[in-house]
């Protein structure tokens, strides 16, 4: 068995440079506000980006065709926090997950509600529950149910 090293530095981050896409997110607020979802689809290979992207990140090509998904998909991740970080048992037990709504092709994140952590798999068809007031912000997304 190979032993984990540890190596101790720094990684200096200035000389790499970001470009975050705004307008995607914007997007999926506005729809947020009606309880719709939308992202956007390259015309070129048909990859469904929620939140929208500005270029396809197959195609290298603009992107700004704008589609509505499903509030419905499948969980693609997730973990189980039982503990919090010094290890002591958690009152309420979350299960933050990723979950990929049916229509595209990308992932969303959020935790899981109603159900035994027990019972929470790969695949499993989840919807999300939107808080009853929406105001245009991630935060519209109370959390994903099972169905």
């Amino acid at each position: 068995m190979e032993e984990t090293r540890q190596v101790k530095g720094a990684w200096d981050l200035t000389t790499y440079k970001w470009k975050i896409d705004g307008g995607g997110m914007e997007l999926l607020c506005r729809g947020f506000k009606d309880k719709k979802v939308f992202g956007v689809k390259c015309r070129q290979c048909g990859t469904v980006y929620v939140p929208g992207v500005d270029y396809c990140r197959k195609c290298f090509i603009d992107v700004s065709e704008v589609v509505e998904v499903s509030d419905k998909g499948k969980v693609t991740t997730y973990t189980v926090n039982l503990a919090d970080i010094r290890g002591n048992p958690l009152d309420v037990i979350t299960i933050p997950c990723t979950v990929q709504l049916d229509g595209a092709d990308s992932v969303i994140m959020g935790t899981i509600e109603g159900i035994e952590w027990e019972k929470v798999y790969v695949g499993m068809p989840v919807r999300i529950v939107w808080k009853e007031e929406t105001k245009g912000a991630l935060a519209d997304i109370d959390h994903f149910e099972a169905i």
